[in-house]
């Protein structure tokens, strides 16, 4: 997983780029809780999110949640949408998202 943030003042954008895992959430839960400390506004792009599982989904709501920090997710890939559908989060998380017009087949990677 490779995470790039880029802060301007109060607002940060975060890069997310390989896989949003239980074996990578601690790395980007501390990159994210360092960029929280000093922006009230972030937006985390999720364009190269190439897998996510529940501990991933779990961040975002996480994420979410930081009292008096604006945090929208933006750029969703096929594998993000499909998860969060199935938890039916999307009202909870509360960003805009595009729905594909035909979703992957069966077993296939989540394309970027």
């Amino acid at each position: 997983m490779s995470i790039d943030v880029k802060c301007d003042g109060s607002a940060a954008r975060v890069s997310l780029n390989g896989e949003l895992n239980i074996y990578t959430v601690a790395e980007i839960k501390a990159s994210l809780a360092d960029c929280m400390e000093h922006a009230d506004r972030i937006e985390i792009d999720l364009f190269g999110v190439s897998d996510i599982d529940t501990a991933g989904l779990q961040l975002m709501l996480i994420a979410k949640r930081d009292p008096g920090k604006e945090v929208h997710f933006v750029n969703h890939p096929p594998c993000v949408l499909r998860l969060v559908d199935l938890a039916n989060l999307a009202g909870v998380l509360g960003d805009p998202l595009v729905m594909p017009a035909r979703e992957p087949e069966e077993g296939q990677p989540c394309p970027n």
